[in-house]
């Protein structure tokens, strides 16, 4: 799954970057056209399209199949969710082709000519290995010919049947006015911001790893700094006050040698004077 996966999701990256390298814009609904002036680029974004999502003989059809022949079985839930995920995407990716590709060209896509040699040739190249995974994988004996749900398998090819067909529907017809209305505000603003995964994200990923580090932040500046400014702070006021201390004088040095020891001796033997007191006290 993840060697067919990034292969066909490397070619998308690719001639969708091919595309961004000699295009003033990056909206796709500034964009179109491009299918005459971009073939190379349109057909390795078709090409990875088709090896992303669950269509025959395609490299992630083979994964997928497997996948959803595993959930037939143990999760038919998620199987679902699986069917609908592929369902979505396959739109989503035809959306993207219509409005980049399709059309008529606009102001932004009249000058835009296919890149030079140093982008085509990667991309076809990869182009090459995206179309050979389910030759590599049969020779990998990787194929799962033997274990293949074909319910499972049939309903994975119709959920991307109908994502394609609705997305062409739609996007590659003229007489369909662009953007989309779907009809209600809350749901064009629903989908038009990406299900609100990027306030979603603000709201929690983001939000909880600014107080964590707030909270480090006072604890660095507050505690742990405040700790060895206090320890820098009484290293030099016990400086500043034994300077005092050194007037030259041998007898003062003696006086404070013996009021040392005799520091230093009844802090040694103030556990047996306490215990000495207590025994004269009974």
């Amino acid at each position: 799954m993840i060697f067919a996966y990034s292969l066909a999701m490397g070619l998308l990256v690719m001639s969708i970057g091919s595309v961004v390298w000699n295009s003033i814009t990056q909206d796709v609904r500034a964009l179109g056209g491009l299918w005459a002036k971009r073939p190379i680029s349109g057909i390795s974004f078709l090409v990875g399209a088709a090896g992303v999502i669950g269509l025959p003989p395609f490299g992630c059809f083979w994964a997928l199949s497997e996948l959803a022949g595993g959930l037939w079985n143990t999760h038919p839930s998620l199987l679902g969710i699986l069917l609908f995920v592929n369902g979505v995407t396959a739109f989503g990716l035809v959306r993207v082709f219509g409005l980049v590709f399709g059309g008529k060209p606009k102001q932004m896509t009249e000058r835009s000519p296919e890149v030079s040699w140093p982008f085509i040739l990667p991309m076809t190249v990869l182009m090459g290995f995206t179309l050979h995974v389910p030759h590599l994988l049969a020779a990998w004996q990787l194929l799962p010919l033997a274990t293949l749900n074909y319910t499972a398998a049939g309903l994975l090819v119709l959920s991307s049947a109908i994502g394609i067909g609705a997305g062409a529907f739609i996007y590659l017809n003229e007489k369909w006015e662009k953007p989309v209305r779907i009809g209600s505000q809350a749901v064009q603003d629903f989908f038009a911001y990406d299900f609100y995964t990027a306030q979603l994200y603000r709201v929690t990923v983001v939000f909880a790893v600014g107080l964590i580090s707030q909270i480090i932040s006072w604890i660095d500046r507050n505690i742990v700094d405040g700790f060895v400014n206090l320890i820098g702070l009484a290293t030099v006021f016990g400086g500043q006050s034994l300077k005092y201390n050194v007037n030259g004088q041998t007898q003062f040095y003696a006086l404070t040698i013996l009021f040392g020891v005799a520091l230093l001796g009844l802090l040694v033997s103030w556990p047996l004077l306490a215990r000495l007191s207590l025994i004269v006290g009974g």
